[in-house]
């Protein structure tokens, strides 16, 4: 059996950060697995090829549970997970079981159930900008929506989401703040749990007909979510409900004025809106990265991962990689197939893609009715991307909405 290799073979540049695809495509040029040290200073195995991606996924002994990590930091400390006792942060059979209580109420008549509210609060917005007759699109539209979007699901009260919002919007990035990232994190996460605690208590004695309300009376016999798994599957849904939507409507609508054949042949045939929000998802995807760790020890392409690895799937990387999709490069709203790993892949795939597409498909398809011809306000350079290594998102996007 191959031998593991024994030391980091290099280090992610900072400009990767902005820009991944040039570092990720010379990534996969050099082999199917590398050692790296990332920008947090963790040490992770990166596996760049979607073909050895795909199969990785759903393979029993990557582990999405957060106690296989043995994992440190340039300080020393150990790595924690951020959701540890949430269906992303475990395996089978606990995350069946997770999983399996989270969907009884997060199914997918309630979210359909959602599409007139989404019209309504897009419609709102588009009217408030059709007045100013410009936009800032983050500011204006793809953060508001889907707070609102959040706050309705969950029944947040409208006056606490502005709060919220400021402690879920984190980034990772050297510019935008000082000391060490993970516990920027965790302080933005401590935050966010207390006060999701008192949302909790406030619903079990105020209750609703929301998903808190449906979390908590959520049964699958005898068994139901334990007090941390209700709290971490919220601030779950806060989370990835909130930013991945943000960062997939602005990020989509950039490819188009980016691409202003695309969007022509959008505006014409609006129909065509469901396979192109799968190729914003491939295209520019919201998170860059799904990360496990090795329960054993794992081979690809001949070399060994060790047990207790952590490891890496750049998304950026294997959603174009030219072995899978041809063109890559390319934005082609009609792309078909594209079988993007934007929202994972296997028993983790997630949960809330159907959310997140209703939401893209509402606000989208809206925007382009509304004002088929915009463009970019700036100069293309002038459009900046955050040093993010876990996601993919534009500092802003100013938009001149009719000629």
């Amino acid at each position: 059996m191959p031998e593991a290799a024994t030391a980091p073979i290099g280090s992610i540049p900072h400009a990767a950060l902005t820009d991944p695809y040039p570092y990720y495509e010379s990534l996969r040029a050099a082999g199917r697995v590398h050692r790296l040290n990332t920008p947090i200073g963790l040490e992770a195995w990166f596996v760049p090829h979607y073909e050895d991606a795909r199969p990785l996924l759903t393979d029993p002994r990557f582990s999405k549970a957060a106690h296989h990590s043995d994992v440190v930091r340039e300080d020393g400390q150990k790595a924690e997970s951020s959701f540890a006792d949430n269906m992303v942060s475990t395996d089978p059979p606990e995350h069946t079981r997770l999983r399996k209580l989270v969907q009884k109420a997060f199914t997918r008549r309630r979210i359909e159930l959602l599409r007139p509210r989404v019209e309504r609060f897009t419609d709102d917005l588009l009217d408030r900008m059709e007045r100013a007759g410009e936009a800032e699109l983050m500011e204006d539209f793809s953060y508001p929506l889907p707070m609102m979007v959040i706050g309705e699901l969950l029944g947040i009260p409208v006056e606490d989401l502005a709060d919220l919002r400021h402690k879920s919007v984190f980034w990772f990035l050297e510019e935008d703040y000082a000391g060490n990232p993970v516990d920027h994190f965790r302080a933005r996460q401590a935050a966010i749990g207390e006060y999701v605690r008192g949302l909790i208590e406030h619903r079990r004695s105020h209750p609703n007909d929301d998903l808190i309300q449906g979390l908590i009376e959520a049964r699958d016999g005898e068994n139901r979510l334990s007090e941390k798994e209700l709290v971490a599957t919220v601030m779950l849904l806060i989370f990835a409900g909130f930013l991945t939507t943000v960062n997939l409507i602005t990020n989509g609508v950039h490819a188009l004025v980016r691409n202003p054949g695309q969007q022509a042949k959008l505006v014409a045939q609006p129909d065509l809106i469901g396979s192109a929000v799968e190729e914003f998802l491939r295209y520019d995807s919201s998170l860059s990265l799904i990360e496990g760790h090795a329960k054993q020890d794992i081979e690809i392409g001949g070399t060994v991962i060790p047990a207790d690895s952590l490891i890496i799937v750049p998304v950026h990387s294997v959603n174009r990689d030219p072995q899978a999709f041809p063109d890559p490069h390319r934005l082609d709203i009609t792309r078909n197939p594209n079988p993007h790993l934007a929202f994972s892949h296997g028993v983790h795939h997630c949960l809330g893609a159907p959310l997140a597409r209703l939401e893209a498909q509402v606000a989208i398809t809206a925007l382009l009715r509304r004002f088929p011809d915009m463009a970019l306000a700036c100069d293309p350079a002038e459009v900046r991307w955050h040093r993010d290594f876990f996601q993919r998102s534009l500092h802003a996007l100013p938009l001149r909405l009719k000629p």
